[in-house]
């Protein structure tokens, strides 16, 4: 009897610890901030609200877990498995995600400012109205995700995949897309292959080497945008604004910018050919043996335009300005 006793004691001692014990499960918005949680196991673990400012998280378990409106400013993300994780309205500015797992994960509304997200992986994540202001996102991949009215503005993307991805209306102002030097992460440009980047501000970006092909600009806003060496084939850019923008080398077989704006724009060896322009302002642009063989050229403005060598054998309707300056 006496031996049962002790049994029953030890157990009833033990059950009590355990319930008091601050589980991952009994974690919602409780203060974790600055604590070494690295390899920590939350998998599925109710996180809202909690606090883990500067907590060290790298390698650990949140597959699956809810962190909305949980804030993680400059905590220590990197190699972490966040796939399908619920970070709604997170707060994320400066925090480490670099190598992180956010396959399919939530962040609509969060904040991720200045965060460091090189070669992490966001396919199909949600990220309508989050910040990414001077974020880093060298070499990241980030294949059908949403990011409509996302906030870029200064962020750094070389190398980054963001084809096929949902961009409406999302702002790239000064932000750097363009190919890196040699030694960093990723020195190719980003890749936005069949982006949607209907009314999206691209003013002063860096967007040298970029695969923009069968990208939608359509009302796009790349005002002194540097594009030099860009792949537009196929882009559907029509009223999009290219005001004193760079697009020496650029490729654009076969791109539709009907009524876009290439005001004062930089063409030098631009490659349009089958290209619409029709209706296009091209005035005061640079047209160095720019190639429009076999393009609409219907009711192009080509008035003050810089002229010289410029290709357009077989363009529908090329206008007058062009015969003194065409390559013969």
């Amino acid at each position: 009897m006496e031996r049962l006793r002790a049994t029953l004691l030890v157990f009833l001692l033990f059950a009590t610890a355990a319930a008091a014990a601050p589980g991952p499960a009994a974690a919602q918005g409780r203060d974790l901030s600055g604590r070494n949680l690295i390899g920590a196991d939350f998998a599925e673990a109710d996180l809202k609200d909690a606090r883990l400012d500067g907590a060290i998280l790298t390698g650990a378990n949140l597959v699956g877990a809810d962190l909305t409106g949980a804030s993680l400013k400059g905590a220590d993300l990197r190699e972490a498995y966040l796939r399908e994780t619920r970070l709604q309205d997170a707060d994320l500015t400066g925090a480490n995600l670099g190598g992180a797992d956010l396959t399919r994960a939530d962040l609509r509304g969060a904040r991720l400012d200045g965060a460091n997200l090189t070669l992490a992986v966001l396919d199909s994540a949600r990220l309508e109205g989050a910040s990414l202001r001077g974020a880093l996102l060298p070499g990241a991949r980030a294949i059908k995700a949403r990011f409509a009215g996302v906030d870029f503005e200064n962020a750094y993307l070389p190398g980054a995949d963001l084809s096929q991805s949902d961009l409406r209306g999302a702002s790239f102002k000064n932000a750097d897309l363009g190919a890196a030097a040699l030694g960093d992460p990723a020195p190719r440009g980003a890749r936005l292959r069949g982006v949607d980047l209907t009314g999206a501000d691209l003013t002063g970006a860096n967007l040298t080497s970029v695969d923009l092909r069968e990208a939608t600009l359509e009302e796009a806003l790349l005002v002194g945008a540097r594009l030099g060496h860009a792949d537009l084939t196929w882009v559907r850019a029509a009223g999009a604004d290219f005001s004193n923008a760079t697009l020496a080398w650029v490729r654009g077989y076969g791109a539709d910018f009907r009524k876009a704006r290439f005001r004062g724009a930089e063409l030098t060896s631009a490659q349009f050919v089958g290209a619409d322009l029709t209706g296009a302002d091209l005035r005061e642009a640079t047209l160095t043996a720019t190639n429009l063989n076999q393009a609409n050229l219907t009711d192009v403005l080509l008035g003050g335009a810089a002229i010289e060598r410029v290709l357009a054998r077989a363009a529908r309707n090329p206008p007058a300005e062009l015969d003194g300056g065409q390559e013969p």
